[in-house]
């Protein structure tokens, strides 16, 4: 599954954009207001935690964040007004841009956000990744009696089973860094291999995260283990395994000894499978075999 996160960042582009080509255009300063409303309103879609719906849940130190936000905001889009009309200015010439299409541009923004993320979940990751960063920089933090009772394991199962795997990848990797990351690891092995009913977001995640040779695997010496073992059967998620964990050893040969060996590799290809899973599988272990020699 693609990230929707380029998605997000274009449409935030869009809506700042809107205030510069009304700059641009030369549409008056009456503008401001509607674009000034616009921000406001996209970050009532898009900042639940910080707008809440419920009267009650509003305190004054809501109001004054959202008073503060709302301040932050109409500078921007003076700011962005301004240099619109100063690069009308400079070019000489002023495009024939009619007046509501930097509005629409803008408007356009806020249900392209929404699409491209659910801004609750995000607030949920969000929090995830600031708690396990809390907990990476407690000096007195203790590492995990056992996978059972690991809070760090609990955290990522709880997170939405329809969250975007990308993602949740990220918040995999916060609770794997620091020096109790390999019993959140071995943790999570064993929450995710015996669920009754199986997260297969977050499966994907651990999928994506122990493939992806930008991470840091030093201190883990299973990472691609673990999650060649969460694959389980899933056909989906072992192709997903088999092709990136090739390109991983291509390009991270350092990451060899955490991957299964080819033996377990090629069991994994039973004619039950897809020709093409098995396949991708039976590429793999050749792959594992030359390494193993080589």
């Amino acid at each position: 599954m693609q990230s929707r996160l380029p998605l997000l960042m274009g449409a935030s582009a869009m809506l700042y954009l809107g205030p510069l080509l009304a700059g641009v255009s030369g549409v008056g300063w009456a503008g401001l207001p509607v674009f000034m409303a616009l921000f406001a309103l996209w970050l009532v879609v898009m900042r639940p935690a910080q707008w809440p719906r419920d009267p009650s849940e509003w305190t004054g130190a809501t109001a004054l964040a959202a008073v503060a936000q709302l301040g932050v905001n109409a500078v921007i889009v003076i700011a962005l007004f301004s240099i619109g009309r100063g690069i009308g200015g400079v070019a000489g010439v002023v495009p024939q841009i009619p007046a509501m299409f930097p509005v629409a541009v803008s408007f356009l923004a806020i249900p392209l956000s929404r699409w491209a993320v659910d801004p609750v979940k995000l607030d949920q990751m969000n929090t995830f990744l600031d708690a396990a960063i809390q907990q990476i920089n407690d000096p007195a933090a203790r590492p995990p009696t056992d996978g059972l009772h690991d809070d760090m394991v609990s955290a990522l199962l709880d997170l939405p089973v329809d969250s975007d795997p990308v993602l949740i990848a990220d918040a995999v990797d916060a609770a794997m860094t620091g020096p109790h990351g390999s019993d959140h690891l071995a943790g999570l092995e064993a929450a995710l291999c015996h669920l009754a009913t199986p997260n297969r977001a977050l499966s994907e995640a651990v999928v994506l995260w122990a493939t992806d040779p930008a991470r840091d695997f030093a201190h883990l010496h299973r990472a691609q283990d673990v999650a060649f073992q969460v694959c389980g059967l899933d056909p989906l998620l072992l192709h997903l395994f088999a092709h990136r964990g090739a390109a991983l050893l291509d390009r991270r040969p350092d990451t060899w000894g955490g991957i299964p060996n080819a033996e377990e590799v090629s069991m994994a290809a039973d004619r039950s499978q897809p020709e093409n899973l098995q396949a991708a599988l039976h590429a793999l272990s050749e792959v594992l075999t030359r390494a193993a020699k080589g």
